[in-house]
């Protein structure tokens, strides 16, 4: 790839998109997370307990593949951890509950969640630090982006999403109380995050899907919280960013709820049926990223298909500015860096303003 000397940091860039400008070139980053501990050659469960380990990884990632934006995310099972799952750490897989011991059994151990101090946690903790090394490393010219999970995801890793979707039908109030608790614990967590000085964070609202529940029912169970979350980001000086790998991602119910910055998505929103109406219907009021499938394609496809798929999306999705290529989710773990370094790659060869 070609180096030019006329080009625009990662975080101008992202910046400009989020701006709805077109930059130098269209902003790139895929979500390589997990697998940035690849490139030092450590562990996963190395990676998952030791934040210096962690921003060493994702700073040689950096280097290595190029990224516009990075995103801290550690697993989906950090705040679950913290109210009291007991959680497995396998070697190279990422961490989880112990499916078999949830925290929260029945309806009634809703009421055995309190509140903590993330500041006084363990992985909450070491997000706060992760975030913080990164920022202090690439902040400057590389846009940061830190993690939360919503409330009813944390709820799921603490309960089963099985068990807690049937809740929020059967017993919305016990669900309800639950959420003001765990909401209250972001809202500090934000604030600790805030201190580090990250340019957003990503709040992953699973949920928010046609896969998984209707639009009323989680507008009555989280929405409310993430316009809380949402007020809390942006009075800590940082952008509200939505993340949603769902089907069917309710994209209008959750720019009303929160006026996201940018929604990072995996498949079309569900009054979407091609991305060109997706650039049409919401092109000009979040910007947009994503949205390479992270499997099978990063890991079955070779670089040189990946940089064809990111050309079409840059095709109809880079006009105008306003978005940001990526994958739909997190980069697979254990999936060739190469097709990482081929998305960047991509965002060089096609995706500079104008487009042709």
């Amino acid at each position: 790839m070609a180096i030019r000397t006329d080009q625009m940091t990662g975080l101008e860039r992202v910046v400009a998109a989020m701006q709805f400008k077109e930059a130098d070139r269209v902003p790139a980053g895929p979500l390589v997370c997990a697998a940035a501990r690849r490139v030092l050659g450590i562990t996963y469960q190395e990676w998952a307990q030791d934040a210096d380990l962690a921003v060493e990884s994702m700073v040689h990632a950096e280097k290595l593949i190029g990224m516009d934006g990075v995103l801290l995310l550690v697993d989906l099972s950090v705040e679950a951890a913290d109210f009291g799952a007991e959680m497995v750490y396998p070697i190279e897989d990422t961490p989880h509950p112990v499916y078999g011991n949830p925290f929260i059994k029945t309806v009634e151990d809703y009421k055995k969640l309190e509140h903590i101090d993330p500041r006084k946690t363990t992985r909450m903790r070491y997000l706060q630090s992760y975030t913080d090394g990164v920022m202090k490393a690439m902040g400057d010219r590389t846009a940061v982006m830190t993690f939360l999970y919503g409330p009813l995801g944390i709820l799921a890793m603490l309960r089963s999403a099985e068990k807690l979707f049937l809740d929020c039908m059967k017993h919305p109030d016990e669900v309800i109380a639950a959420c003001r608790i765990i909401t209250d614990v972001l809202l500090e967590q934000i604030d600790a995050l805030g201190e580090t000085g990250p340019h957003a964070i990503v709040l992953d609202t699973l949920f928010a899907s046609g896969s998984i529940m209707s639009k009323d029912l989680w507008k009555k169970m989280e929405g409310p919280f993430t316009t809380e979350i949402a007020d809390r980001c942006r009075k800590n000086n940082m952008l509200p960013i939505v993340h949603n790998c769902g089907n069917d991602v309710y994209f209008d119910v959750q720019i009303e709820a929160m006026d996201p910055a940018a929604i990072s998505f995996a498949w079309l929103p569900d009054d979407c049926k091609t991305p060109e109406e997706l650039k049409q219907k919401y092109g000009d009021k979040v910007c947009l990223i994503g949205y390479m499938p992270p499997s099978p394609d990063m890991i079955l496809h070779t670089p040189e298909q990946v940089k064809e798929a990111c050309k079409e999306q840059i095709r109809v999705l880079g006009p105008g500015g306003g978005y940001i290529l990526s994958t739909g989710c997190e980069f697979p773990p254990n999936g060739p860096l190469l097709n990482a370094i081929a998305m960047m790659e991509a965002a060089e060869e096609y995706g500079r303003y104008p487009l042709s």
